[in-house]
């Protein structure tokens, strides 16, 4: 699994160099108060690219560790239960319940 996942990234790098090859020409981007950023264009979309994906990872790796760590204070709570020796106390006492229910009474 881990030879598929590094060669997706390696088909992605290099899909996206051939793309900053062909692509690498300048960009105008009009900002606030008539500023004016000059880039090029595989740049942009980097950035743009981890504007978007960087937020994401962040929430995720986040969540993921909040899980874990769940987890494992779940485990350690059961394997301290575990360990506990069963208390010897009388059994609670159970109510009876009639063998047979009692016969309704029925009108002539």
């Amino acid at each position: 699994m881990q030879f598929l996942k590094t060669l997706m990234l390696i088909m992605v790098a290099v899909v996206f160099v051939v793309f900053a090859y062909n692509n690498w020409q300048a960009v105008t981007v009009d900002l606030w108060g008539g500023l004016q950023l000059v880039t090029k264009l595989p740049v942009l979309l980097m950035l743009t690219f981890l504007a978007g994906f960087v937020p994401l990872w962040a929430y995720h790796r986040t969540a993921s560790w909040r899980l874990k760590r769940r987890i494992i204070t779940l485990e350690a709570n059961q394997a301290r239960a575990a360990s506990v020796p069963a208390q010897a106390s009388a059994p609670s006492p159970v109510a009876e319940v009639p063998a047979e229910p009692e016969p309704a009474l029925r009108s002539v």
